[in-house]
């Protein structure tokens, strides 16, 4: 795989911080940083447990569907949005009416409740409704609704559009939503990392939050043998899937529409890589995979706005390339920009349980099924 250990050796030319890349590397291997950050973990700690508390003061709500949450322990990138649009999609071909509830992470209509999809693409702009949703309208051809209050958007979801079932994207922490399935995912390569909360580690509860799942599925891996024993003794008796994350096409924007284009023009060509994810090293394997030669690459931090300096700052580095590939959330913020046409490409990826994927939509099923017909579960 000669492009991905190209990537590996080429220097960083995006925006990460030297504080927040030292920040990282702490949460994955210790040191002096992750000392000098417990005490605030400890305060962190304290935190979530009375936001725990004053959760379970409250009954948790349902909103008249049952609700998968896709969710994880730690910050940053292990597969949910893939995840959400696999499980959803399954829901849809079955005739279940499924709807995905995000947050909207980074639009301007963060903080309200609204209808971003309906089957037909993007309601609302990028910038109104954030990267993950917009990449999620793109993909599903149902309702979306994002919100920062989770339960609000997943009422709308069910009185508005008619959902049979919720997907809830990135709920796991969502207490006073109630979940009838709560589907866990943990990153096969970084793990747990140094196993602190934040802002010492990556971890957003304790490890013995995992007890709470109904599943975990160990992604960006094709085995979950090196976590094995943490998820043993963290999570007793809970079922442990592994999935990987497939290329399946490539995608551009042309005059507002997204096309496929096969994944061989990768094959030998010069490339500029380009990412604003918060784990892109999956992407660079992929790239690797595929036979492309990154000349550059170019890191943006998590979520980031492209901004015209941007854009320059890539055009220029694709000087010497054939083509710029990003990811398919980063394709959403920069179809805006005038690329030379054809010369901008996303990696269109799959979320893959290859042989266990009826266990885990089978153990799904059962649960959703049994909540379909307990009258409870109405509003």
């Amino acid at each position: 795989m000669p492009g991905g250990a190209e990537i590996r050796l080429l220097s960083r030319a995006g925006s990460r911080s030297i504080g927040d890349a030292a920040v990282r590397s702490a949460w994955q291997h210790g040191g002096f940083v992750r000392i000098l950050l417990a005490p605030a973990a400890s305060l962190y700690r304290a935190g979530v447990a009375v936001r725990r508390f004053r959760a379970g003061r409250g009954r948790a709500q349902t909103v008249g569907a049952p609700v998968v949450s896709i969710g994880n322990l730690t910050v940053g990138g292990t597969g949910k949005t893939p995840a959400a649009l696999w499980l959803a999609e399954r829901l849809r071909r079955d005739g279940l009416r499924p709807a995905i509830v995000s947050r909207g992470y980074g639009g301007t209509l963060e903080r309200r409740v609204v209808t971003v999809a309906d089957g037909s693409g993007p309601l609302f702009s990028v910038d109104e409704i954030g990267d993950e949703a917009t990449l999620l309208a793109e993909r599903f051809r149902g309702p979306i609704v994002c919100g920062a209050d989770r339960v609000a958007a997943a009422r709308e979801a069910v009185e508005a559009h008619g959902a049979g079932v919720i997907v809830a994207d990135d709920a796991f922490q969502h207490w006073r939503l109630a979940r009838d399935f709560d589907l866990v995912l943990v990153d096969g390569r970084t793990g747990f990392g140094n196993g602190s909360l934040l802002p010492a580690g990556p971890l957003r509860e304790p490890l013995g939050a995992l007890r709470r799942a109904h599943a975990i599925v160990v992604t960006k891996s094709a085995g979950a043998d090196a976590l094995a024993p943490a998820l043993a003794r963290h999570a007793p008796g809970v079922p442990v899937f592994a999935a990987t994350l497939t290329a399946r096409e490539l995608v551009r924007a042309e005059e507002g529409e997204l096309r496929a284009a096969p994944l061989g023009e990768l094959l030998g060509r010069r490339v500029v890589a380009v990412s604003a994810v918060a784990q892109p090293h999956s992407f660079y394997e992929l790239l690797g995979e595929l036979e492309a030669r990154p000349i550059e690459v170019l890191e943006f931090p998590d979520h980031h706005p492209y901004t015209n300096d941007d854009w320059q700052r890539i055009t220029q580095a694709a000087h010497r390339a054939e083509l710029v590939v990003c990811t398919e959330k980063d394709l959403v913020k920069l179809r805006r920009f005038p690329f030379a046409r054809g010369r901008l490409v996303a990696l269109r990826v799959d979320f893959r349980l290859g042989a266990h994927e009826e266990a885990l939509y089978r153990s799904i099923r059962e649960r959703l099924d049994g909540a379909l017909v307990d009258p409870s579960r109405a509003c």
